[in-house]
C-alpha cells in the first residue's frame, strides 16, 4: 500500500511539474505571436518605405536628366549661332 502511495506522489509531482511546462509554454506562445504581429507590421511597412524609395529614385533621375538636356540645348544654340556667324562673315568677304 506504501507503494501505490509512493507512485501516487510521484505522479502528481511529474502532473505538476508538466503542468507548470504547459504554462511556461503558453507564455512563450503568446511572445511568438506577438512577435510575429510586430514583423508583420514591420514588413508591411518596409513595403511602402521600397515604393516609396522607388518613387523618389524615378523623380531623382528625372531631375538628373533635366539640367543634362538644358547643357545640351545650350551648347547646340551656341555651335549654331558661331556656324551662322562664321557663314555671315565668309559670304560678307565674298561679295565685298
Amino acid at each position: 500500500m506504501e507503494e501505490i502511495g509512493i507512485i501516487l506522489e510521484r505522479h502528481d509531482q511529474k502532473i505538476k511539474h508538466l503542468e507548470d511546462d504547459i504554462i511556461s509554454l503558453r507564455e512563450i506562445q503568446n511572445e511568438i505571436k506577438s512577435m510575429n504581429e510586430v514583423l508583420i507590421t514591420l514588413t508591411n511597412e518596409l513595403k511602402h518605405t521600397k515604393e516609396h524609395l522607388e518613387r523618389h529614385d524615378v523623380e531623382i533621375e528625372e531631375m538628373d536628366r533635366q539640367p543634362k538636356q538644358r547643357l545640351q540645348q545650350i551648347i547646340t544654340a551656341v555651335v549654331s549661332a558661331l556656324a551662322g556667324a562664321l557663314i555671315s562673315a565668309a559670304v560678307g568677304f565674298i561679295f565685298t
